[in-house]
């Protein structure tokens, strides 16, 4: 008899299930059918396999762009350091002192190398009577050993000439003093011969704005709009048809151009040396591609300033640039 019950209710659960599986929906053809009818609409906690999930990381690495090479080839490098550690006066009963390169390798000429119109006219206005108050001078307590510190200082005008403010600007090249009173920009010859390309240049600095900016061209110093910046540069030129230095008023613009580089470094912490690095950009590769070393003349002009605007008379008293370990990188192409 318990047999028959058992029987009977295994019977009564196996057509039950039967039942309910004939009568339920299959899930597959409901989804068809709702797709067909436009009704069908996706578990929004189930993740689409056709689109990227945001939570998980992109697992392509995209490549970095490669350099563009220069259009002369593989060069040969060579770097020259500029240390600021040696200074001296640079001539007789001048009272300010500035950098000495003892040891220059025979890819760079140029003896005095270094030059400064603003410690000419500082030395001029009567301004300036020690070392330490000209507009160039050198820092004792540097990055290593002493540095170099251009710094912008009150200026003197009267009867139209000078200037209220004098940037402190250190540059490789020569100074015409007889044009310094009629033609004070043209009296600035930058650069010096260099038997090698200029590719990069890198070192440290500090960068220690004034409060006011001040343009210092009008009869009365007047306080203008803006920030004092400060200029670091490198200017690569050609003077084998022309070889006259470029100066004050086409050192950025002369058609002999070939490559340059002009930094205007952000501020810094008074003693917090910072690193800069910067390639210098082709601005003529028609004639950059014409580069002979063996035949052409050519020129590197290096340029530091404590205020930018400085061939405009304008900047802010007390900014200072402090720069050291200065290099130079240069280049030879390989010969074919």
């Amino acid at each position: 008899m318990k047999r028959s019950y058992w029987t009977l209710g295994l019977l009564f659960a196996l057509s039950l299930l039967m039942t309910m599986s004939c009568s339920g929906e299959d899930p597959i053809k409901a989804k068809r059918i709702a797709i067909e009818n436009g009704t069908y609409k996706p578990n929004p906690n189930k993740p689409d396999p056709n689109k990227p999930d945001p939570n998980k990381p992109d697992t392509i690495p995209t490549p970095d762009p490669e350099p563009e090479p220069n259009p002369l080839g593989k060069m040969e490098t060579q770097e020259i350091t500029f240390t600021f550690d040696e200074w001296a006066s640079p001539r007789a009963g001048a009272t300010y002192l500035m950098p000495v390169e003892k040891t220059l390798p025979k890819l760079v000429a140029g003896e005095p190398y270094w030059e400064s119109a603003s410690n000419v006219g500082a030395a001029m206005t009567g301004r300036a009577v020690k070392p330490e108050d000209f507009p160039i001078h050198p820092l004792t307590k540097g990055r290593t050993g002493q540095a170099l510190e251009a710094m912008t200082i009150k200026g003197v005008k009267i009867f139209n000439m000078g200037s209220h403010v004098i940037a402190g600007a250190i540059y490789n090249g020569q100074f015409n003093k007889d044009l310094m009173m009629k033609k004070p920009l043209e009296s600035t010859l930058f650069g010096q011969p260099v038997f090698a390309i200029p590719l990069s240049i890198k070192g440290y600095y500090q960068w220690l704005p004034g409060d006011k900016l001040i343009d210092g061209s009008k009869d009365k110093a007047t306080e203008i709009e803006g920030q004092d910046e400060a200029t670091i540069a490198c200017v690569f030129y050609s003077t084998t048809d022309d070889d006259t230095p470029l100066n004050g008023t086409n050192l950025y613009s002369d058609p002999r151009i070939l490559a340059k580089v002009q930094l205007h470094p952000k501020p810094t912490k008074d003693g917090a040396w910072t690193s800069f690095e910067a390639k210098l950009e082709i601005v003529n590769e028609d004639a950059y591609k014409q580069i002979d070393l063996q035949k052409g003349k050519y020129r590197m002009a290096l340029i530091f300033s404590s205020s930018a605007r400085g061939d405009e008379f304008i900047g802010a008293i007390g900014s200072r640039l402090r720069i050291d370990d200065l290099v130079v990188t240069l280049g030879i192409p390989n010969k074919k």
